[in-house]
């Protein structure tokens, strides 16, 4: 029988279960890093000790994942199964009904802020990629029927699998934002960042109905795998509404001209470019209740990306198909790449209405800091909620953080939610290089993994006190 999974499938599998909730693009573990550049991008309210040059590409580059099902330990049997891991029941009793993910990319092009008098200007270019999605439980039972699981049991029998309400939404885009903060008393900051974005690329996969009616042959003593023929007249009929949408200048899907359905994904890279346009923006502020006790608060990325027609293509499936499985028809009902389109009657449809806009992931921050030793020495917490599909993602970070110059920084953080407290943070700042993560992994089959890694130059003079401004 030709193998169920083949290597695109894979890195789809690698992606579930290593993108262990782009819960923030940015660095928590840094907010109160004040040598560090990272903070600007989380509140453009807070203002850095003196400014800085993010050197392209080598500048900052952020990832985070999460997953609410899979953990680190679940990777590592993953990795060591290769293909057999859909056969591992202790992983595949670790799914949940739908089984979320999200993964966050954000790459620094160029990015520089300097200090003028009581204002912080701020200038960055950056790269992004937001992943999330939602896959249900009877996909993954309906591959290991496919792929001869428990065969002894299966056989024989007609199976029904339910894999409605799943969902992936990708987009990548490009990033050019100026940002201000003001020092407005001694004790209130406020600030903003303006930022226009470029559209790259955008895929959405909805799937709202699929019911699966499966017809498994029987099989004879001591056979332990279906071979093709097995399959041949065995009945194959599902309840379908979905629709898949890609936006991408130079490339998309392709069609069938005989049949309209999808027959493969193109891209010219000669014509790539933008496929979209929008608008977003970032509103931070800062304020010393006493001297030693600081509140913030910001609102990141709102706004919207609107998506060009012309570069867009989608396809549709509803109602009902009822087919016998042939040597015609097998590798795209049972064998051949299961993340083929073209296995579930997807149709292009010029006609249908899609969102041509879609909103940013809006992320919501709200901090409180105590500072001790002359301010050399902080405690303070972060609460952060992200707007992510396909569910909203919230976390609480405590940090400690050590600031006894600009050149050194050192932070340590606990966030609890996303990593079901089986994991810390550290970031540390040495001179020009800065690295850290949220979550640390230390034992514990965390779901939850990210990492900042940057080269950051000191630019222009150190911030004054506002007395001598």
């Amino acid at each position: 029988m030709k193998t169920f999974m083949n290597k695109n499938f894979l890195v789809a599998a690698s992606i579930f279960a290593t993108a262990i909730t782009a819960q923030a693009q940015y660095l928590r573990t840094s907010y109160f890093m004040e040598g560090a550049s990272t903070r600007v991008q989380m509140n453009p309210g807070l203002q850095p000790t003196r400014g800085y040059l993010n050197l392209p590409l080598i500048g900052g580059f952020n990832v985070t994942a999460n997953t609410n099902s899979l953990g680190i330990n679940d990777i590592i049997d993953i990795t060591k199964d290769g293909n057999d891991f859909l056969n591992n029941n202790t992983l595949y009793n670790s799914l949940q009904q739908d089984n979320r993910f999200n993964l966050n990319l954000n790459t620094n092009l160029l990015s520089f802020g300097w200090i003028k008098g009581k204002n912080f200007w701020s200038v960055n270019a950056g790269l992004r990629m937001d992943i999330g999605a939602q896959i249900n439980k009877d996909m993954f039972t309906m591959m290991r029927t496919m792929n001869s699981f428990d065969i002894d049991n299966i056989a024989g029998r007609e199976h029904t699998y339910k894999m409605g309400n799943q969902s992936i939404n990708m987009n990548a885009y490009a990033e050019v934002g100026l940002g201000l903060s003001r020092r407005i008393t001694e004790k209130l900051t406020v600030g903003a960042r303006a930022k226009v974005l470029l559209g790259l690329a955008r895929t959405e996969v909805n799937i709202e109905q699929f019911d699966l009616n499966l017809e498994v042959p029987e099989v004879k003593v001591g056979q332990e795998d279906f071979s093709e023929e097995d399959w041949y007249g065995k009945n194959y009929s599902y309840d379908a509404k979905a629709n898949v949408v890609t936006t991408l200048k130079g490339g998309g899907m392709t069609f069938d001209p005989a049949t309209n359905m999808i027959n493969g994904f193109d891209l010219d890279a000669s014509s790539f470019g933008i496929a979209g346009t929008g608008f977003g923006v970032d509103l931070g502020a800062s304020y010393s209740i006493f001297n030693n006790l600081t509140v913030s608060a910001a609102v990141l990325d709102l706004g919207v990306m609107k998506w060009n027609k012309n570069n867009t293509t989608m396809a549709t499936v509803e109602g009902h198909q009822n087919v016998t499985i042939s040597e015609d028809n097998y590798d795209q009902y049972i064998g051949g790449d299961f993340l083929s389109l073209d296995r579930f009657d997807f149709k292009k449809d010029e006609e249908a209405d899609y969102k041509s806009s879609t909103k940013l992931s809006t992320t919501i921050l709200l901090a409180a800091e105590y500072g001790l030793l002359n301010n050399k020495l902080s405690v303070g917490a972060v609460y952060s909620s992200r707007f992510v599909q396909p569910k909203t993602q919230t976390e609480l970070t405590f940090l400690a953080t050590l600031r006894p110059s600009n050149a050194f920084n050192a932070a340590i953080s606990y966030s609890p939610i996303l990593s079901g407290g089986k994991s810390f943070g550290l970031a540390l700042k040495l001179g020009p290089i800065f690295a850290g993560t949220d979550y640390m992994y230390f034992g514990g089959n965390s779901k939850t993994i990210n990492g900042f890694i940057g080269l950051s130059l000191p630019l222009g003079g150190k911030r004054k006190p506002f007395s001598e401004l």
